[in-house]
């Protein structure tokens, strides 16, 4: 096996780990948001710190829930729809 492919396995069984560092990783940079100000505010909620993390995380949910709730159901089809129609 490749070196690639141990650290992919390695990687595999270490999940939480991963999950954890990743979360971190995000909370580090909401936290430097408030430290470091990249650009002037260019609307009214952008002076706020942390802003486009917590509108990225709202929007993701609500496509989600959206796709979930409303999409879905309307583009799937019954668990015996090919056996009705066979």
């Amino acid at each position: 096996m490749s070196l690639f492919g141990m650290l992919l396995n390695w990687l595999r069984s270490k999940t939480c780990l991963l999950a954890v560092l990743f979360f971190l990783g995000l909370a580090g940079l909401v936290v430097a948001n408030v430290f470091v100000r990249p650009h002037e505010a260019e609307y009214v909620f952008d002076v706020y710190p942390g802003f486009w993390a917590v509108f990225g995380l709202i929007g993701g949910l609500a496509m989600v829930i959206v796709m979930k709730k409303i999409v879905q159901p309307m583009i799937s089809r019954g668990d015996d729809y090919y056996e009705r129609n066979s």
